[in-house]
């Protein structure tokens, strides 16, 4: 960090579905959060409202972006006008793809629409072979035709894949020096992912130079507003989706890295938080307003992976998140099997919930747990934003008519459902990948985390959960802590060499790398690098990511043991690529406090409804009936307001924890207590 960056106050703000959350840390008075509802057409009014709520203009500030521009950006189509220039005969790669079917037994299945119309696909005459030697020369002649024809097109950017062209750039670059007078962006594939896998490199590259229309102009106004409406000095930096910043010039060149941008905030401090208490490998659950975010976070360094978005691969690499359509704006309706069912579509930040009082008039997840009791309508948003229980009372009322039920079951039925949902997503990142979710803890998180959390983990039979210090804004509060970094890959396709050859490899990637960082403001004696190779035994397309150094061989091989229960030593293993992370300094958000052990007290009590499913430790609970909510208890909850809880306060189910950005819910059976970093800590009575 600079010692200009040092002066700034530094503030996260991460853009969501539903509300825009902004936090920033105070010396003398820990955190100040707050939350907007977020400005759909326009994300970047609510980010400054937000902002000159908690700094005054007066002050020169580092504002710290999460944003989901990107994200909706892809997953709706609202994108720049793209010309994609590839070899002659590969016009089809994009609308072919690897020709996966997501339904398998579909007897008439429709494959997806291509990301890119054909007539907007220009051919160019030109080969490489496997190793960049020239088949066809590309001549001056054929590079004006492409560019008169290009030029026609009337293209808002331009994305470039020839094939092979990872190991041999040079066609590109001609290609794009000579579309460089057209003045549109124009993406190298060869530049952006250097990487075999001629399908994934173009759609990264197509990605990116389709949001650059969209997100560049975004962001350039967002600095501008911030230059001209704080005092001098002030700058933006952007969340990438490997979990670091850069500049907003940098983010908006290659908007492809924001594809999970705003996510990536509550994994750094979910990651950060895990560290500071000791508790090795975690499972998260991120419950927003739009849907819900799980991942496994393994001890150590922060695993990285090709993206998916809306079903199109990213060779970019971000943090290993799974999303599911289920959050607390989440429409719930009876499908045409007659099945209640829940997302994905969302009720959004206008008009919202029906308990919004926005016009919304289709239930939704966070008007079940209203009626269920397990939100106070005076106490959400701190007051500040009160919520209509009558008129949630009403929808679930007409919502579980046809099926016979009262407006309490049918909020239960949702509930359990909304549960249901999230236990698979995390069955999807645990187990399916051969990790028991009992041994680990659920870092819940999300304005609706702390509402599901329990249930969940009782579902799984885990360890426990901890509820972060203002986990409804955490996303935003890890944007604070995150370091500057650049994450750079390389394809090689080489048996693994010594470690001298391996160092000579990743040298011209360091040397990028520090260079991009340096121009930022970091000094190069804060810069930690972080080599790692991607590896598989010849023959196998399956790769492990292990961190360069000793006993690489041998820690590669006990990897495949534990990964597929067996040693392949017969043959060679090859590094299908390289990984170089450059990071600079992270700020540290986890001060220990002192824990004195005392019972909380509580001032009220409110009616809740408890399904059996809460109960402790029940992992088979995932086979209750949603008919069977009915029977659902309604107890009495102790209510306890979490900014009087101090470090070493104790309490007992049931009862409501309530704070400015969430609510948790502390079902019949479990306890809770405030740990030395403000993380309230819920078990099952029997593992305590």
């Amino acid at each position: 960090m600079s010692d200009q960056t040092r002066n700034l106050r530094r503030v996260g703000i991460d853009t969501g579905g539903t509300f825009t959350d902004a936090v920033t840390a105070d010396a003398g008075s820990g955190f100040h959060v707050h939350k907007v509802p977020t400005t759909q057409e326009q994300p970047a009014r609510a980010v400054l409202q937000a902002l000159e709520i908690l700094v005054p203009s007066s002050a020169a500030v580092e504002l710290v972006h999460g944003t989901t521009h990107a994200t909706n950006a892809l997953l709706t189509g609202r994108l720049g006008r793209t010309v994609v220039v590839t070899t002659k005969g590969m016009r089809d790669v994009l609308a072919i793809g690897r020709q996966d079917r997501d339904s398998l037994y579909q007897l008439e299945p429709r494959p997806p629409r291509p990301p890119q119309p054909r007539r907007l696909i220009v051919e160019v005459d030109e080969r490489l072979d496997a190793d960049g030697g020239v088949i066809t020369r590309l001549t001056a002649a054929e590079i004006k035709r492409v560019v008169a024809k290009v030029a026609a097109l009337k293209p808002q950017a331009i994305a470039i894949g020839l094939l092979h062209s990872y190991r041999n750039d040079a066609h590109e670059q001609r290609l794009a020096r000579a579309l460089a007078r057209l003045k549109v962006p124009c993406v190298l594939s060869s530049a952006l992912v250097p990487e075999i896998r001629e399908y994934e490199r173009l759609t990264t590259a197509w990605a990116d130079a389709a949001l650059a229309p969209v997100v560049a102009p975004a962001l350039e106004q967002l600095e501008q507003s911030l230059q001209s409406g704080w005092a001098a000095g002030s700058r933006l930096r952007v969340l990438r989706s490997d979990g670091g910043t850069a500049a907003a010039a940098a983010a908006a060149t290659h908007p492809v890295h924001l594809a999970l941008s705003g996510p990536a905030g509550g994994l750094a401090a979910a990651r950060s938080l895990a560290d500071a208490r000791g508790d090795g490998a975690v499972l998260t659950l991120d419950m927003g307003g739009t849907s819900t975010d799980v991942a496994l976070l393994p001890a150590g360094e922060m695993p990285l992976q090709p993206m998916s978005l809306g079903g199109l691969p990213l060779l970019a690499r971000g943090l290993p998140i799974h999303s599911v359509g289920t959050g607390g704006g989440s429409l719930v309706r009876w499908d045409a099997g007659g099945a209640l069912a829940v997302g994905p579509a969302s009720a959004g930040a206008v008009p919202g919930p029906v308990c919004y009082g926005r016009g919304g008039s289709q239930v939704t997840v966070t008007d079940a747990h209203l009626v269920a009791g397990r939100l106070r309508s005076e106490a959400f948003l701190g007051g500040e934003f009160s919520l209509d229980p009558e008129a949630a009372h009403a929808a679930l009322a007409a919502l579980g008519k046809p099926a016979g039920l009262r407006a309490e079951e049918a909020a239960a039925a949702v509930l359990e459902i909304a549960s249901a949902d999230m236990e698979r997503a995390l069955r999807r990142v645990s187990l399916a990948e051969g990790h028991d979710p009992r041994a680990f803890h659920l870092y819940a998180f999300g304005g609706a985390g702390g509402l599901h959390a329990a249930w969940v983990a009782a579902r799984l039979g885990m360890r426990g959960v901890v509820i972060p210090p203002h986990a409804g804004a955490f996303s935003a509060l890890g944007m604070l802590a995150a370091p500057p970094r650049r994450t750079l890959i390389r394809s090689i396709l080489e048996v693994l060499p010594a470690a001298r050859q391996r160092r000579a490899w990743f040298r011209p990637l360091e040397e990028r790398a520090c260079a991009e960082l340096t121009a930022e403001g970091v000094p190069r004696s804060h810069l930690r690098l972080r080599r790692l190779l991607e590896m598989h035994s010849s023959g196998q397309s399956g790769c492990f990511a292990l961190a360069d150094g000793p006993r690489l061989l041998e820690r590669f091989h006990l990897e495949h043991q534990r990964r597929f229960g067996y040693r392949r030593e017969d043959q060679p293993v090859m590094v299908a690529s390289l990984r170089l992370v450059a990071e600079g300094r992270a700020q540290a958000l986890w001060p220990r406090h002192r824990c004195r052990r005392h019972q909380a007290a509580s001032r009220v009590v409110q009616d809740c409804v408890f399904p059996e499913s809460a109960g402790a430790g029940n992992a088979r609970a995932g086979n209750t009936r949603a008919g069977n909510a009915g029977a659902a208890p309604r107890l009495r909850a102790a209510v306890h307001a979490r900014a009087d809880l101090k470090a070493g306060a104790r309490l007992r189910g049931p009862a409501l924890v309530t704070e400015y950005s969430g609510t948790t819910v502390v079902p019949p059976a479990w306890g809770a207590e405030i740990d030395a970093y403000g993380a309230l800590v819920l078990q099952p009575e029997e593992k305590q």
